[in-house]
């Protein structure tokens, strides 16, 4: 049978490539006869990848997959790297070029490329793994021993320095510094926001002096890996002061990337006193008001299904304009023929964003077909419709609801950020709910969903205007840490579930566009199936095998469980005798971890 739909796969790194590549081995090639040969074809997203082609890769496999209407992108996660790792690796391949010489695609994450490229034009939507949440035995938080939070954050919200639009007719919208363009022309529809905001480095040198001097230990949290130049200079002040106070400097990934550290208070609460320091007037305010509802009432799992979906498909966040101002300089925002102007001292911090009125409407009838397709009960749209930028998008979702009759209240409902995420953790609602929020807080919400079960619990997918879903390699992350770890102990500990479960999707998608293909359908569904069936038997990696329910359970490395993960597949495919000859071969080489 011809290919009708590729499987494209942008390679993962670090432990999550060496996964990669054994799931390839194991679960992959020999089973081309099902897949059909030349299906899967593989993209060098590494950051040596990015290096030889300045992020040539990235766009040119966006566009490939992205033209293809019939095309299943499958993403691996790789590494938003520091200067020294990009500086190490020009090095090692002979490139004197210096890293601000590079493509942003190469020092900076794809994923805002991806995702706001106009033929992807992509949203995130993360949900739990079907099947999974019945088979785990997850002890929820205990807070009851926990120390005091001490949660500070820059205060005034949004609207401090900050600068509001609402689009009345199409128009264009640019951004020059000093007479230098900063952000090329693009059109917005009708209905659009823009937004632009002044972060002072006095007010967030005068809020990090304020956390030290309380003298106790502090959690910082920031975006610094994807707004280098906004939460990025936010850390380094807070680098620069605590090096003056005589304090060693936190440089690199410190735990303290705001997503990350957030789901860990929350599904590990310390037991000393903590000052969380967060140089953000957003989500600073969100994160404080969900920490404190966890740590004094609680956290719940919900008892039915439920998924986050994010606003990630604008030039919102990850995709705006955020810069430090070298010298006193003059920002213009010109919307059509009018500017407006914004003096930035030097030291200052200047964003811009926005996001089409065409794009929130594509995002409010995803969430509403994710919650079709799910049989959902509802969606929850958590914005805010007294804050300038978030109004929008309130807007958008009644006007899908209008058009598909969806009644407010009861198909749908409209909620405030921090309202909403504080009851997805406290008091969720009953059966089964979407979470729709923008991308930055659902990115920070959608990393903690899991209460501590384990990165195999969630799938993430992007979800394409023109209908098409996306898969990633679930929240597995590259772990640089089981690096070092593999080196010293000579075998893999990384769970390789959500690359399983990426590829099992990727897999799935393409079935879809071929109906007719037997084997491919069989092969794509028993793929997932075959993953559920060694958690059934007890067999996990260490970070899963102590929260299963089976009596026999035990932790094994990651071959040993992708090799599993083989067996029952071949059960499934109906080649039983492959199965018992590699069963018995596995009681022999089957490496028990703890």
């Amino acid at each position: 049978m011809s290919i009708k739909s590729y499987v494209d796969v942008a390679l993962p790194e670090e432990a999550a490539g060496a996964a990669y590549e054994e799931v390839k081995k194991e679960l992959i090639l020999p089973f081309e006869d099902y897949i059909g040969k030349g299906r899967l074809r593989e993209h060098d997203w590494s950051l040596k990848g990015r290096i030889q082609t300045n992020g040539g890769v990235i766009s040119e496999t966006v566009e490939m997959a992205g033209g293809d209407k019939y095309a299943v992108l499958v993403k691996g996660p790789g590494i938003t790297p520091t200067r020294d790792q990009t500086l190490a690796m020009l090095k090692s391949l002979g490139d004197d070029r210096r890293p601000e010489e590079l493509s942003r695609l190469v020092t900076g994450t794809p994923n805002g490329y991806l995702r706001g490229h106009w033929l992807v034009k992509g949203n995130l939507e993360r949900y739990e793994n079907p099947g999974l949440s019945e088979l785990l035995d997850v002890k929820l938080p205990d807070y009851s021993e926990a120390g005091r939070l001490d949660v500070m954050f820059l205060d005034g919200g949004r609207e401090k320095d900050g600068f509001f639009l609402t689009l009345d007719e199409d128009a264009e919208v640019s951004v020059e510094c000093d007479g230098k363009v900063v952000r090329e022309a693009e059109k917005l529809s009708a209905g659009s926001p823009v937004y632009a905001k002044i972060t002072r480095r006095a007010d967030v040198e005068a809020l990090v002096e304020s956390a030290l001097s309380k003298d106790k230990e502090i959690v910082f949290m920031s975006k610094y890996t994807v707004r280098p130049e906004l939460d990025g200079e936010k850390k380094k002040i807070y680098n620069d002061l605590r090096e003056k106070h005589g304090l060693e400097r936190r440089e690199g990934n410190q735990g303290d990337i705001v997503d990350a550290a957030f789901a860990r208070l929350l599904s590990r609460p310390s037991k000393e006193d903590l000052v969380i320091l967060i140089p953000d007037p957003s989500y600073g305010p969100k994160v404080a008001a969900v920490l404190g509802a966890a740590y004094s009432r609680g956290v719940r799992k919900p008892v039915g299904e439920f998924s986050v979906c994010r606003f990630s498909a604008g030039k919102s966040e990850y995709g705006g304009l955020n810069a430090r101002a070298k010298e006193d300089c003059e920002y213009r925002i010109y919307v059509g023929k009018k500017f407006y102007r914004f003096t930035v001292r030097a030291g200052d911090m200047f964003e811009e964003m926005h996001y089409d009125y065409a794009d929130a409407l594509t995002y409010a009838e995803q969430a509403f077909r994710q919650a079709a397709a799910k049989k959902y009960d509802r969606v929850i749209f958590a914005f805010d419709e007294t804050d300038g930028y978030d109004a929008p998008a309130v807007r958008a979702a009644r006007e899908v609801a209008y058009r598909e009759k969806k009644a407010e209240g009861v198909d749908f409902m409209l909620m405030k950020p921090d309202a909403a995420a504080v009851m997805m953790f406290t008091s969720p609602m009953p059966g089964k709910t979407l979470y729709a929020y923008d991308n930055l807080w659902g990115d920070i919400v959608s990393d903690a969903m899991d209460l501590g079960a384990g990165v195999a619990s969630v799938n993430s997918v992007i979800l394409l205007a023109d209908g098409r879903v996306w898969p990633e390699m679930g929240g597995a992350g590259t772990a640089p840490a089981m690096v070092e770890r593999f080196r010293r102990e000579g075998f893999w500990r990384y769970d390789p579930i959500p690359v399983i479960e990426g590829m099992a999707i990727g897999f799935c998608q393409a079935a879809a566009f071929e109906p007719d293909n037997e084997k491919l359908n069989k092969y794509a569904y028993a793929l997932h199936d075959a993953c559920l069936n060694v958690l059934k038997n007890g067999t996990a990696t260490p970070d899963l095998a102590d929260k299963l329910k089976s009596p026999a359970r035990k932790g094994t490395d990651t071959v040993s469980f992708i090799r599993a993960v083989r067996v029952e597949l071949l059960k499934l495919l109906g080649r039983e005798e492959e199965a018992r000859l590699l069963a018995e071969e596995l009681k022999t080489t089957m490496k028990e971890v703890i």
